[in-house]
């Protein structure tokens, strides 16, 4: 089943610099238990789920930086 939201994020960018991308994924780790020689063994690993992906051009990426910016800032000024 999709994960409906995200626990981690990676940005990464062409090489032009003209073109940014925001991948959102859910991390988890999932757990396959069996049985050997009367003991129990767990084998966990963990599991990528991708949720989303943001494709951002040059100016999309500094109008959504000036945004953050300005979040940030009202909650500097909050406290």
């Amino acid at each position: 089943m999709k994960p409906v939201f995200a626990n981690t994020i990676n940005v990464s960018h062409n090489k032009n610099k003209t073109e940014l991308t925001l991948s959102f994924a859910h991390i988890y780790t999932e757990h396959n238990f069996s049985m050997k020689d009367g003991a129990l063994t767990d084998v966990s690993g963990q599991v990528v789920d991708e949720v989303s992906s943001v494709l951002l051009s040059r100016e999309g990426a500094m109008a959504l930086t000036r945004l953050l910016n300005r979040v940030l800032s009202d909650w500097e000024n909050e406290q």
